[in-house]
């Protein structure tokens, strides 16, 4: 049983009632990457409220923060629903996944520095654990985001990190379906390629294999489109 939510007065309320929206959201987003929710299934605020407890304040706050990503959309009527996009839709928003990587890339392998390759080798390593996990038929990934950081840092552009986030996030839930469809076969391959080619600081070859990424996740969805 969930315990009640604590009764705060003053100021103690009002950060009371941030942490649990921000927690909330934060849940709802990975419970939405990791499929927990589906394209256009409803999120019920009865629901939540009984799941954890927390008054409508907190909860319709967080609802609202993932309409604000992208992640759902609130209909008339209707609620809180997981946003549905058709293939045009995720070859559109893959197009501009595809330009973010790009020249993410192409930062990286400029701006490359030996803790960019002293830490690839271990970075190289915590993803080939976490494609292991996608050889078994009831496998899932489990990336937590270690190659966008990777990827940010060695970037060193703060306002690409500015516009990656909401971007990459919309396209999770699509990147977690294509790797568990295709088992990471080909995108295992290209990874690593992508890091070689910014450790051995080759800009052109590192935005090629970025395309070429993307490109393979839309085609392990099985979706044709011109990224």
């Amino acid at each position: 049983m969930v315990a009640a939510e604590p009764a705060d007065t003053g100021t103690d309320a009002e950060i009371g009632r941030s942490m649990r929206s921000t927690w909330l959201s934060d849940l709802l987003r990975e419970r939405i990457v990791a499929g927990r929710y589906q394209p256009g299934e409803r999120i019920r605020e009865a629901d939540l409220r009984s799941e954890f407890g927390f008054s409508n304040g907190p909860i319709r706050e967080a609802l609202q923060a993932i309409v604000a990503d992208g992640l759902a959309e609130r209909n008339p009527w209707q609620g809180i629903r997981i946003r549905t996009l058709g293939p045009s839709q995720i070859v559109e928003l893959f197009q501009v996944r595809t330009a973010l990587l790009e020249y993410a890339a192409e930062l990286a392998a400029r701006r490359c520095t030996s803790e960019t390759i002293e830490s690839a080798a271990q970075l190289k390593v915590s993803l080939d654990e976490a494609f292991e996990s996608l050889q078994s038929e009831e496998g899932h990934p489990s990336f937590d985001g270690r190659l966008s950081r990777w990827l940010l840092a060695a970037a060193n552009n703060d306002s690409l990190r500015v516009v990656w986030d909401k971007t990459m996030l919309q396209t999770l839930f699509y990147v977690r379906v294509s790797l568990i469809r295709s088992r990471g076969v080909e995108s295992r391959k290209l990874i690593h390629e992508l890091i070689d080619r910014i450790c051995a600081r080759q800009p052109a070859e590192a935005r090629s294999t970025a395309r070429r990424l993307t490109q393979q996740t839309l085609a392990d969805l099985g979706i044709a489109g011109d990224v």
